[in-house]
């Protein structure tokens, strides 16, 4: 009801939540997120979507900026408008990456979600003037490089053979694509795997990130085990939540002020008064900010607790004496454990610390 009747994409937007279920054991890892992507192409068809509607695909935790969706909507943009026949009709965003909380933000800038005319999209626009492209992970999966050349269809523009290859004293074609295709004056339809893997062109501070804004450690582990390139131990309580990932290790070094070293990004520790930051509406709420980085951060706490009660238990260290009167029970583990669905006898049990 929060997503089809609250209005928050506007008082007269058709709104429809739709459900992947396949269980077939050959989808493995990204085939499966790539077919789950390609049943929202299937419902913008059946909806009757059409050429000059925009699509945008992406992830629950993504988002443009509201006042750039509204320029994509009453502004000429020209990967819209020009696209030399589906060339390059893709607008990126780029995105300010939160991680777990509003105060937690890196130097991490991520290019999702995408935008693509309707015109250049699979079963949207004419697919009888556009070469049907050779397709990774079983036809579902983004265009094979030979297609693409790294994502912006250079060699396609070539009119020469292309180059060869020597494999077990064979010679191969390295991009296995045909003369007729290179001829070509449309480019291929894209499909919502094409939405995440090309290119097109990216507006700098155009939207958000909030990454692992979960309700609990519980549940970020369980994501981590899950999701389409998962973590085979993401749910074992001995492992600190920290190792599972580099993005989950900022989060920590964020709430907890503890130090962190990462080549590719770091911590932005001015967080919410950064110069350099996006500023989402929330910002103007510092009571929920607060609030969602505290709860987060006792998370944090409740998951080290568990590990360091499971870690004892694995080494076999004698239990001490629980005396009501010592200062061993923390009632501040308690409440948390309750919180998190953990029955009260097990919660009280939990809470006593070694």
């Amino acid at each position: 009801d929060v997503v089809t009747k609250s209005g928050i994409f506007g008082p007269t937007t058709k709104v429809i939540v739709d459900y992947y279920y396949k269980k077939d054991p050959n989808l493995r890892g990204l085939e499966r997120e790539h077919a789950q992507r390609a049943l929202i192409i299937d419902r913008w068809k059946q909806e009757g979507m059409t050429k000059d509607d925009i699509g945008y695909i992406s992830d629950a935790d993504e988002t443009f900026t509201r006042d750039f969706l509204r320029a994509m909507q009453v502004c000429l943009v020209p990967e819209f408008e020009f696209h030399n026949h589906c060339e390059l009709p893709l607008v990126r965003a780029h995105s300010a990456t939160f991680e777990g909380s509003f105060k937690c933000l890196t130097s991490k800038w991520k290019r999702t979600p995408s935008l693509v005319i309707g015109e250049c999209i699979d079963k949207i626009g004419d697919d009888t003037k556009h070469p049907k492209p050779e397709r990774s992970w079983n036809t579902i999966g983004w265009m094979k490089d030979g297609w693409t050349r790294k994502g912006n269809f250079s060699f396609i523009l070539n009119t020469t053979i292309p180059p060869t290859i020597i494999n077990n004293n064979k010679e191969i074609n390295r991009y296995n694509t045909t003369k007729n295709v290179l001829s070509t004056q449309y480019y291929p339809l894209l499909n919502a795997a094409d939405f995440r893997r090309l290119r097109g062109h990216t507006y700098r501070k155009s939207g958000y990130h909030f990454h692992n804004f979960f309700p609990s450690i519980v549940a970020l582990r369980f994501k981590y085990k899950t999701y389409g390139h998962p973590v085979r131990n993401a749910q074992d309580e001995r492992m600190p939540v920290e190792n599972i990932h580099s993005d989950i290790e900022a989060m920590v070094s964020c709430l907890m002020d503890r130090p962190f070293s990462n080549p590719k990004f770091r911590v932005l520790k001015d967080g919410m008064d950064s110069p350099n930051r996006l500023e989402p509406v929330v910002y103007q709420y510092r009571d929920y900010v607060d609030a969602r980085h505290r709860e987060i951060y006792d998370e944090v706490l409740l998951d080290e607790a568990k590990r360091n009660k499971t870690r004892q238990l694995d080494m076999k260290v004698k239990k001490p004496i629980m005396i009501m009167n010592d200062s061993m029970w923390d009632p501040n583990i308690f409440e948390m454990l309750l919180r998190d669905g953990v029955s009260g006898k097990e919660a009280w049990r939990l809470s006593f610390l070694k």
